[in-house]
């Protein structure tokens, strides 16, 4: 089975705009995909779906309990820091915003 972890644009774009985005969350869900998702990558999630997009807590709430049963939850033991051209592409440690 193939494995991904997807960027926070990548959730972004299939909850707000369909597309291939979402065709990714499907093939999870019908098996065909394993999704790896962190709690940072979550959290980035929600953060942008409540500031660029206005989402209400109640859907941040449901947003937020999908990938537990979608997805395959990791927690990173390793900091890398190989992105140079986007820093704000680098996944951080324990991220400071907070859940709905």
């Amino acid at each position: 089975m193939i494995s991904a972890t997807l960027d926070t644009s990548v959730y972004v774009r299939a909850l707000n705009f369909g597309g291939p985005a979402a065709i990714l969350l499907a093939r999870a869900r019908s098996g065909d995909l394993r999704i790896d998702i962190s709690e940072p990558i979550l959290r980035e999630t929600i953060g942008v779906l409540r500031e660029k997009f206005q989402r209400d807590p109640y859907t941040l709430n449901d947003i937020h309990q999908k990938p537990t049963v979608l997805c395959n939850s990791v927690s990173p033991t390793e900091t890398l820091d190989v992105i140079k051209e986007d820093s704000d592409d680098m996944r951080r440690e324990e991220s400071e915003e907070s859940l709905p």
